[in-house]
């Protein structure tokens, strides 16, 4: 039997566990929170990603018209990020296989 390297473990758990903070934080407890962005904090303007964390909550509740309003650039970063991140699981099983 082959043996599992840890590094795999640690990978996978946050390709798993990440995803699923998201579904389970609500979304009304990120929208009462401070800003996240280092922009906005420092200089007080929105750069283009502002409201990206929020837009991604609301689409994994189902807010698509929510998500929109916070971010409009959602509708091309979060299929992407979503791309990216099967790429990445997808990758690291097959590197298990090999």
């Amino acid at each position: 039997m082959k043996r599992i390297p840890f590094t795999f473990l640690g990978k996978s758990g946050i390709y798993i566990l990440l995803p699923l903070a998201l579904i389970a934080t609500p979304t009304s407890w990120i929208e009462r929170g401070p800003s996240l962005c280092l922009i906005r904090r420092v200089f007080g303007v929105r750069c283009p990603g502002c409201g990206m964390t929020r837009a991604f909550s609301c689409i994994v509740h189902g807010k698509f018209k929510q998500a929109f309003q916070y971010n409009k650039l959602v509708v091309i970063v979060f299929p992407l990020l979503c791309y990216l991140w099967a790429k990445s699981l997808v990758a690291d099983i097959r590197s298990l296989r090999g």
